[in-house]
This record gives C-alpha cells, sequence and structure tokens, in this order.
C-alpha cells in the first residue's frame, strides 16, 4: 500500500511539473507567456535545424558586455523575416541567440528585429519597446527564454550567459 502511495505522489509530481511548465534544467516554473515561443523554436537548439529554417550567420561577432560582465552571445538571423518590412511574429523571430561555452553553442534566446529604415520609431512588441541598435541599423528585443535572466526576460544581456571566448 506505501509503495503504491509513493508511486501515486511521484505520478501526480510529475503531472504538476508539466502541468506548470517546468523544464528539464530549471528550477522555476515558466509564467512569462513565452511557452509558445518555446515550441516554436525548441527545435532551433540543433543549429542545422535552423540553418534549414533560413537562418544563417550574419557576420557579427559574440557580443558581451565586459563592463558588467554579462554575456549575449553570437546570433543567426534569418534574413526573409528580417527583411519583410518591419512585420513581428513572436513565433517566428527575426535572429537565434547562442551561448558560446567550451567550443559548443547553446541557444539561450530568441531577437526580435526590426529595421530602423521599416520604423522611424521604437516599435513596441510583446509588452515592450525596442531597444536601437544604430550601429546596425536595428530596433532589438530579446527574449531570454532558454536561459534564465536574473535582470529580466528582456533584457539585452544576461549574467547567466558566459563572456564571450
Amino acid at each position: 500500500m506505501r509503495r503504491e502511495a509513493t508511486r501515486v505522489a511521484i505520478a501526480l509530481g510529475a503531472g504538476a511539473l508539466a502541468v506548470t511548465g517546468v523544464y528539464a534544467g530549471t528550477a522555476h516554473a515558466h509564467t512569462d507567456g513565452m511557452d509558445g515561443v518555446r515550441a516554436a523554436t525548441a527545435k532551433y537548439h540543433a543549429i542545422p535545424a535552423a540553418e534549414a529554417d533560413g537562418y544563417g550567420d550574419p557576420g557579427l561577432p559574440c557580443f558581451d558586455n565586459r563592463a558588467t560582465g554579462e554575456g549575449m552571445g553570437t546570433h543567426l538571423v534569418n534574413g526573409g523575416l528580417l527583411n519583410d518590412g518591419g512585420a513581428l511574429d513572436r513565433n517566428e523571430p527575426e535572429a537565434l541567440v547562442y551561448e558560446v561555452h567550451q567550443g559548443q553553442n547553446q541557444l539561450v534566446a530568441v531577437e526580435y528585429l526590426v529595421k530602423m529604415s521599416d520604423a522611424a520609431e521604437a516599435p513596441h512588441f510583446l509588452g515592450q519597446q525596442m531597444i536601437p541598435n544604430p550601429g546596425l541599423g536595428l530596433w532589438t528585443l530579446h527574449a531570454w527564454i532558454w536561459r534564465k535572466n536574473p535582470a529580466n526576460l528582456f533584457a539585452s544581456y544576461n549574467a547567466n550567459v558566459p563572456l564571450c571566448p
């Protein structure tokens, strides 16, 4: 009887974790409304899948903020999505952000991009005002959906991402 009660408790606990959206490797439930984006981009943990869907290396360096000790990573950009006149779709981010750690790339965030030539004023998306990157001529918005960011979901840099090698 006790063994059966233990099995039921384990099954109920596992079910509760699945319902609340706790993902392997995290200690918190995702309550940020981004589960659809996670589902849409999960396959991009494998870079060949991202490349097959039109994401490629834009020739940019790895980004970090050495002054604050926060990382960002490298980017794969989908040119078709970037060059669509500024349309934004939460489940089709223009860029994927990968940390580079010990020679491995790991998907940590998505990034929404709008060309400044497509929008004179900062667009609002996902309840946030996009951030200007005049050097690249882009409005940007990161969403750290695969690596918890102690600052917030939409911060540009993440203290939990290592600095560039």
